[in-house]
């Protein structure tokens, strides 16, 4: 059992290092890995229900701070679920905790886009009371076994390596593959990773181009791009690209209200420094 934990915690140490101090984020892990997450009671909804039904589930927490429409993405959340279900003959629940004053706009949200996974509206921030969460977004999410325990940490919407990892858990597959390091591997280079589009009317949507040269001597493989808010999204090559030539990631951002801003967008590919994390700033007025 030790030497099953000391390996997810590598493993989650390797997903989530690229975001945070690594002496943080090891001894995060170290401490929550295994712990037992608690519910608030409440008439709503009955968690010891859900769970008796349920073989692991995706327990998500998003607060009201920031750009909330930004966290929130039932489309997204949607796909990754389903696929999640099909790893396996395991059932799997999702339950999302939101902390916000706007229940009316996401329940319009969740219609528009048929989310029917429960949802609880945590309005008085019980739940993170309660378990006394830890201040960072990223240790905000969790696959938790039918005992309520955490067995993995990490937001498979926003990091599809997380979710790999979440498909080899319900699955019992190894964490590693021996295959690991047999995988095809390239190199990129890049011009910047950060543009401005300076200023721009924020009802007009802005677009702009990244370009990844593939300077190694494998294809190119792209395998997803993961934006920090659903007013930035990106076109990519589906296709591998060849040694020599160039990605071209298209980007699109269409603003929501006025105002300054600073997106990213983390591309997940086969090159030896993925993910690369790009940004996109400006001031929409």
């Amino acid at each position: 059992m030790r030497k099953v934990l000391c390996g997810l915690i590598f493993c989650l140490f390797c997903l989530l290092a690229c975001y945070n101090k690594p002496a943080d984020i090891k001894g995060t892990l170290q401490e929550w890995l295994g712990k037992e997450i608690l519910f608030p009671v409440n008439d709503s909804i009955n968690y010891e229900d859900m769970f008796i039904e349920w073989d692991y589930a995706v327990v998500s927490y998003l607060d009201s701070a920031g750009c909330f429409d930004c966290k929130l993405n039932f489309r997204k959340w949607k796909e990754v679920m389903m696929e999640l279900r099909e790893s396996g003959n395991k059932k799997i629940g999702c339950l999302l905790i939101l902390q916000s004053p706007y229940t009316d706009r996401i329940a319009s949200f969740m219609k528009w886009d048929r989310y029917e996974d429960p949802v609880y509206f945590d309005e008085e921030n019980s739940f993170c009371k309660l378990n006394k969460l830890p201040s960072e977004n990223m240790f905000h999410t969790y696959l938790l076994s039918k005992d309520h325990r955490i067995v993995a940490i990490g937001n498979p919407v926003l990091n599809p390596k997380v979710k790999e990892l979440y498909q080899k858990i319900i699955q019992g597959k190894p964490l590693q593959d021996k295959d690991d390091k047999k995988k095809v591997q390239t190199t990129v280079s890049l011009d910047t990773t950060a543009l401005s589009l300076g200023k721009f009317p924020w009802q007009e949507g802005q677009q702009t181009t990244f370009r990844l040269k593939n300077t190694g001597e494998k294809p190119l493989v792209i395998q997803d791009v993961v934006t920090s808010c659903g007013c930035l999204t990106v076109d990519y090559p589906q296709e591998p690209v060849q040694p020599g030539k160039e990605a071209v990631l298209r980007m699109t951002y269409k603003a929501d209200n006025p105002g300054y801003f600073n997106k990213a967008a983390t591309v997940y590919c086969n090159a030896e420094n993925s993910p690369i994390k790009l940004r996109v700033s400006g001031n929409a007025e």
